[in-house]
């Protein structure tokens, strides 16, 4: 299982999980909101399909990503973070 999957299931979201589990698709408020994992799980990309929401946004935390995604796609702050 992959360090995504472990994080949406800590969670206790549902998604449509792709088939090598590095990358999820999840039901936002407003939007979707798309998560990816990097070459090795060691970084993650999330994205909305809103246009006003579609910046690319680096975290090194999967559970993070997840959630900032989905604040994202509320239409609440919380985006434009990168760490690592």
């Amino acid at each position: 299982m992959t360090r995504l999957v472990e994080a949406l299931r800590t969670l206790g979201l549902e998604g449509r999980v792709g088939i090598s589990g590095r990358w999820v698709e999840l039901k936002g408020e407003r939007c979707r909101v798309y998560v990816a994992a990097a070459p090795r799980n060691a970084e993650f990309y999330t994205w909305c399909d809103d246009p006003k929401e579609r910046t690319v946004e680096h975290y090194s935390d999967p559970i993070a990503a997840i959630e900032a995604g989905l604040r994202r796609a509320a239409g609440r702050s919380g985006g434009g973070h990168v760490d690592g």
